[in-house]
């Protein structure tokens, strides 16, 4: 089967913050060393206080953004060995207009799904990167994993899938 998965643009984000993190501190220490060097103190520890601090907040909170999107793979993972597999039957993409990567909007999307007992119900998506115009032919799938005895625990994995044409209608809202 050829399809892509969708990509997560806030997991990406919190790379890049764990890195300027890291990097905004490493300036903070050689300013201050640099400082120090001229007997500057003074200047050096505010320095010191205020770039690092920068750096250290950068990087808890791209540390945070990275432990939640590993957690959230590993559940991924886990219901896609575990848990039940159901697809959707209707999707909604509803744009998340706070995030933008390379003017593209990242978008979220409400699924509908069948359950073995006959009744429908519904699950969000994670964010992901949404090009309206790249995707072509292309048409959008979602695929539920759903825990076998916790119904509340669930993933969504969101991917473009040229054979599913016909399948699956998307609503752009």
């Amino acid at each position: 089967m050829s399809s892509k998965s969708l990509k997560n643009p806030i997991a990406t984000f919190g790379i890049i913050a764990l890195w300027i993190g890291v990097g905004v501190t490493i300036v903070g220490v050689v300013v201050f060393f640099v400082l120090q060097h001229f007997n500057e103190t003074h200047a050096s520890i505010v320095t010191l206080a205020v770039v690092s601090g920068q750096g250290l907040i950068w990087f808890i909170i791209g540390l945070v953004i990275t432990m939640r999107n590993r957690r959230a793979l590993k559940l991924l993972y886990e219901l896609k060995d575990t848990g039940k597999q159901y697809e959707a039957e209707e999707i909604t993409l509803i744009p998340y207009r706070n995030v933008q990567i390379n003017h593209s909007p990242a978008a979220y999307a409400e699924c509908i799904y069948i359950n073995d007992s006959g009744q429908r119900c519904r699950v969000k998506s994670r964010i992901f990167a949404w090009n309206r115009w790249g995707q072509g032919e292309d048409i959008l799938r979602a695929t539920i994993y759903v825990d076998r005895q916790d119904p509340s625990r669930y993933a969504v994995e969101m991917q473009f899938d040229e054979k599913a044409r016909g399948q699956v209608d998307v609503d752009y809202t």
